[in-house]
């Protein structure tokens, strides 16, 4: 019998698994990917990785948090392969991080003061904005730009194959194309059966505990065990795109331009749906490959299996190069739409709870009774790769009854994550949140 059977092996997954091995319990992750990635919202190369917060918020929490474990992490990989050795440079690269924010929405965030970074922020106003930054904002609005260590991005994929990696080495176990078709518990003990993907034979794993990170298929997963998860976590596409200054057009920016545009960016803009974007892929002499989106242009999905292979819809495709032009020109680097050459774009999949809140929790049964051998992570909605982790960390506790001696953010982190009467029930949107 396993102990622990982690179900789904994506960035949340991994940082689970990688915390209970860390902690010599016997763990086996299911998979139903290959080791190399291509769907789900572990995918790719660059995340935003961002620590400005007001004092006692959870997300800067989770992030600086990830640090420190991603540092552990490290070191262990270190020690175990003493002649590759594994740098955090690999996985996070500092830049500054701009973001955009409606002087109305600022005001209700600056209540919250960032007593604790005055040195690791800068904001300016329309008027002092270019003068500061390089960037000329609308008139009703406010510019922040943070840079301190370890802001800027991260890398998911790379990050990925470490966590994988500690894993094995810590005598976890990964089973890679395999899916979990069913969960049930009979007489304390949870029943997994798991499809082959190969084979398309289906084998049952008995396990005493239960973690549950599988992203959108969450609700599929739970249908048996807590079938009221469909009212709790939803799938949501969002549009990706990846954009680059045409070659000719690029050779013709000024040095000055030029470094306006990586100054800019990573880029968050707060206003309505949320635009961001960041470096994806750079190569000296040639144009950067950027990444753009929109965190609230979240789209319901009909068909979870089919969505990877579905096209972009054109007027999301249309808005997203919208907004990249508008932030050229508030860089002042005018482009035509030509000039804009689209590389790549594609559906990409989060999971969102009902309170757009992610939750880190033990949940009830199908009878209403709370199991506390089984967690659910999930309804990140796109946040939860600077803090996974943080996630994982607090899941393994849940998991392995641990405490050791938590401060108080950890405590509160617990709260606003773990509480599942709270959290799946009856907590409501906070008006003028920071993220």
């Amino acid at each position: 019998m396993e102990k622990i059977v982690v179900i789904g092996g994506g960035l949340m997954g991994s940082s689970v698994a990688w915390k209970l091995v860390d902690r010599d319990a016997k763990v086996v992750m299911i998979e139903q990917q290959g080791q190399n990635y291509f769907k789900g919202s572990s995918i790719g190369n660059t995340r935003i990785a961002r620590s400005l917060g007001p004092k006692k918020d959870v997300f800067s929490y989770a992030h600086n948090k990830t640090i420190q474990e991603v540092t552990r992490l490290l070191e262990y990989l270190n020690e175990e392969e003493p002649k590759q050795q594994h740098t955090i440079d690999e996985i996070y690269s500092t830049s500054p991080v701009s973001y955009l924010y409606h002087k109305n929405e600022y005001a209700k965030i600056e209540k919250l003061r960032f007593k604790k970074q005055k040195k690791d922020f800068n904001r300016a106003s329309p008027s002092s904005s270019f003068r500061k930054f390089g960037m000329s904002i609308p008139d009703d609005t406010i510019l922040v730009r943070e840079k301190r260590q370890y802001s800027g991005t991260l890398n998911p994929t790379e990050l990925l194959k470490k966590l994988r990696s500690g894993i094995e080495k810590k005598g976890g176990e990964i089973k890679y194309e395999h899916q979990v078709v069913g969960l049930v518990k009979k007489d304390d003990i949870f029943e997994v059966s798991v499809l082959n993907m190969k084979t398309q034979k289906i084998h049952k794993l008995k396990a005493k505990k239960v973690v549950v990170c599988s992203g959108a298929y969450t609700v599929n997963v739970l249908k048996e065990f807590a079938p009221y998860f469909n009212k709790i976590i939803s799938p949501k596409k969002v549009v990706l795109s990846f954009f680059k200054i045409t070659d000719d057009r690029y050779g013709q920016l000024s040095e000055v331009e030029k470094e306006a545009l990586f100054n800019s960016l990573p880029f968050f803009s707060q206003i309505k749906q949320e635009y961001f974007a960041m470096i994806s892929e750079l190569k000296e002499g040639v144009s950067p490959i950027i990444k753009a989106g929109g965190h609230q242009r979240r789209r319901n999905i009909h068909d979870l299996e089919k969505i990877w292979d579905e096209k972009p819809q054109k007027k999301e495709l249309k808005w997203i190069k919208k907004q990249f032009k508008k932030h050229l020109e508030m860089l002042e680097i005018y482009v035509s739409k030509k000039d804009i050459e689209e590389v790549k774009s594609y559906n990409c999949v989060y999971s969102e709870t009902r309170t757009k809140t992610p939750i880190v929790t033990h949940i009830f049964n199908k009878y209403g009774v709370l199991d506390t051998n089984i967690a659910v992570v999930g309804g990140m909605s796109g946040i939860g790769a600077k803090g996974c982790l943080c996630y994982g960390l607090l899941a393994s506790d849940l998991l392995l009854g641990k405490n050791d001696k938590p401060d108080k953010m950890y405590k509160k982190m617990t709260k606003a994550f773990g509480n599942p009467s709270v959290n799946l029930y009856t907590k409501r949107i906070k008006p003028g949140r920071l993220f």
